[in-house]
């Protein structure tokens, strides 16, 4: 029974998810959604209200038919509100922060009621049947649920299939919904390996400069004075010294010196895993990303950059997730 169990419930979500997978969102849980079944405790009620039905029609036992038709009404009622707590429920699913293989990833769940009655006792569980999250809505509001899964391996991991439940207000009735909701989160490969960040500072120097800044005709800080020669462009004479009689001077201005980071997928051994490679290749990304560099990344497929910013890191870390993937989970 215990392996039975599991086997039964995933043929159940597949059939439930035939048509929904991956599904568009908002996801609205219609009534043709949500499932109803007694619980333990539920099927347990059930056969104690049989046994007084039995016990009651043999003794003849009046008070014994209005305890069993009164709870049996309760159980109906209960049944009611169970699926009710579900229908017409919205949820939104969007990917919150990084995942690296072996880590957790995570998405932002928002559940909104748009009826007027509460939603009490939601809870949220993974497709082992795990709990990941669980909230209490009041009418006409919403809750934001975080839920966080493993991650087994790289690539593009959606969060589904989720079970959203509830068994309020006695516990007798569980009512269920499967979801499926369309929010890919990348699973970049695990930051690992020992070698150095491969990085050089790149400067070019005219006279007077200096290994840190470049002195050019045309920059953003003024930087001084130099002798003027021949080729240097009318517009950056210093007329005004000129006409003090200082002699030909050029005006130059310095260039913060920038370091750029080249991240070669051909720079690491030939004899190195697929994976092992892509994790020293995400470890420098990440290394390049805290000191600011200016980064490229070169792979067999193609090549990223340069960039320095926050998007252009973020792209090459996809980049090293989807490799060999087709750029599909």
């Amino acid at each position: 029974m215990s392996t039975a169990r599991p086997r039964w419930r995933a043929r159940l979500r597949a059939w439930a998810l035939r048509r929904h997978t991956p599904e568009a969102q908002p996801i609205r849980l219609r009534q043709r959604r949500v499932y109803v079944l007694p619980t333990r405790a539920g099927v347990a009620l059930l056969v104690t209200l049989v046994t007084m039905l039995l016990a009651s029609i043999n003794y003849n036992l009046s008070l014994g038919y209005a305890l069993v038709f009164l709870l049996g009404s309760v159980f109906v009622t209960h049944i009611l509100h169970t699926w009710r707590t579900l229908v017409g429920l919205r949820l939104e699913c969007a990917r919150t922060g990084e995942a690296f293989v072996g880590g957790r990833a995570a998405w932002l769940l928002r559940v909104f009621n748009d009826a007027t009655h509460e939603r009490a006792g939601l809870r949220v569980r993974d497709a082992e049947g795990a709990l990941l999250a669980q909230t209490h809505l009041a009418g006409a509001a919403h809750a934001e649920l975080r839920i966080e899964l493993t991650a087994p391996r790289r690539g593009l991991q959606n969060p589904g299939p989720l079970t959203v439940e509830s068994t309020q207000p006695l516990g007798w009735i569980r009512a269920w919904s499967y979801l499926a909701p369309d929010a890919p989160q990348p699973v970049y490969p695990a930051p690992h390996g020992a070698r150095a960040l491969p990085s050089a500072v790149i400067a070019s120097t005219e006279a007077h400069g200096s290994t840190h800044t470049a002195l050019r005709g045309q920059g953003d800080d003024f930087a001084g004075l130099r002798t003027g020669q021949a080729t240097d462009s009318p517009r950056h004479i210093a007329w005004k010294q000129y006409a003090q009689g200082k002699g030909l001077l050029t005006k130059t201005w310095a260039s913060p010196a920038t370091s750029d980071c080249v991240l070669d997928w051909r720079a690491l051994p030939p004899a190195l895993p697929l994976e092992e490679r892509l994790s020293q290749l995400c470890a420098w990304v990440l290394s390049a990303r805290r000191a600011g560099l200016r980064t490229t990344l070169i792979l067999p497929d193609g090549t990223s950059g340069p960039g320095e910013d926050a998007a252009h890191h973020e792209a090459c870390l996809l980049r090293l997730a989807l490799y060999g993937h087709g750029g599909r989970p």
